[in-house]
């Protein structure tokens, strides 16, 4: 394979018309370039049967990752929870990036568990409690760096007023059983 045929694949290649569709609604079609394995697995989830067409799968796919990055963005008050990065560690620097962002973010970074999955593949879990918006600027570091594959974030009800409120009422119910 020439030097151009192996970059024409690694380009994505964006195609936008308007078309009607099915039931009459509008849709823009898009043309997408995928590496032959992940293409593989969507024809393999498509065959299931739970799909009509690999554009019906995409567009579901779409709309969960949509739905899970809108999650992440606008995050507000004080939460705890967990980001879980899966990366490439061969890719120069992301090892390096990684270990940064921990000093970067020691306000909000409380625990950082590292997993080696395979000779190339990392997991790393990064517990956090903060400052929502501190957590979506780290979220925002984290994403675009080389050999990042995937960033989700986990997040959790631990408001410590709450307990204390609970903890308050568990102990005068206890209280008037004893009366």
């Amino acid at each position: 394979m020439n030097r151009i045929q192996k970059n024409s694949e690694c380009i994505k290649n964006y195609t936008v018309s308007r078309k009607p569709a099915v039931m009459s609604q509008d849709v823009d079609r898009m043309s997408v370039t995928l590496p032959p394995d992940l293409l593989s697995e969507l024809n393999q989830v498509v065959e299931t049967g739970e799909y009509n067409s690999r554009s019906e799968a995409t567009r579901d796919a779409l709309r969960a990752f949509v739905t899970e990055f809108n999650q992440q963005t606008g995050l507000s008050g004080t939460l705890s929870g967990t980001v879980v990065v899966l990366y490439e560690h061969e890719h120069s620097g992301v090892t390096d990036e990684m270990s940064e962002l921990q000093h970067d973010f020691t306000e909000t970074i409380v625990a950082v568990h590292h997993v080696h999955l395979s000779d190339h593949l990392c997991l790393e879990s990064i517990a956090v409690d903060g400052a929502g918006g501190r957590i979506e600027t780290l979220l925002s570091r984290i994403r675009p760096l080389e050999g990042v594959r995937q960033v989700k974030l986990a997040m959790v009800q631990a408001d410590a007023d709450a307990d204390a409120d609970a903890d308050a009422e568990s102990k005068v119910n206890a209280a008037r059983e004893r009366d």
